[in-house]
């Protein structure tokens, strides 16, 4: 099986924000054609922080792929992005951290991938954070 490139851990922060760090990554490995079934832009945590952001997605990707650095891209954020407080800011992050499948569905889906990528026992995974730090080998 070929090893692929991983965004970092929707735990990383950058500017304050989690998963800023990862969908930097993934817009870069989208660019690269190498972001290999990952969500990206228009679903999911990317589409819960470019809105809570207030920036078009494309813009952010262009953005992101022009600037050569995180300092550069927060800079670019915080000039064409919504203005937060350290407590908004810490509110929303603790939002994302501790969204679970909220219904029926939901934790369906996310029993079966739990149990496609190695994980059907545990019963510490119940976050998407804790999901995706598993499927990618950051959670034992």
């Amino acid at each position: 099986m070929r090893k692929k490139l991983l965004p970092r851990s929707p735990y990383d922060r950058l500017g304050g924000y989690v998963h800023l760090p990862r969908l930097i990554d993934k817009a870069k490995l989208h660019r690269k054609g190498l972001l290999n079934g990952y969500n990206y832009k228009t679903v999911g945590f990317d589409k819960h922080l470019l809105a809570f952001l207030k920036l078009n997605p494309d813009a952010f990707e262009e953005a992101a792929n022009r600037l050569d650095d995180d300092a550069a891209i927060l800079k670019w954020i915080e000039e064409n992005g919504a203005k937060h407080s350290p407590e908004e800011i810490e509110e929303w992050n603790s939002a994302m951290i501790s969204r679970y499948p909220d219904s029926a569905v939901k934790k369906a889906r996310f029993l079966h991938v739990l149990k496609e990528v190695g994980g059907e026992d545990r019963k510490d995974i119940r976050t998407y954070f804790d999901l995706i730090e598993f499927d990618e080998g950051r959670k034992v």
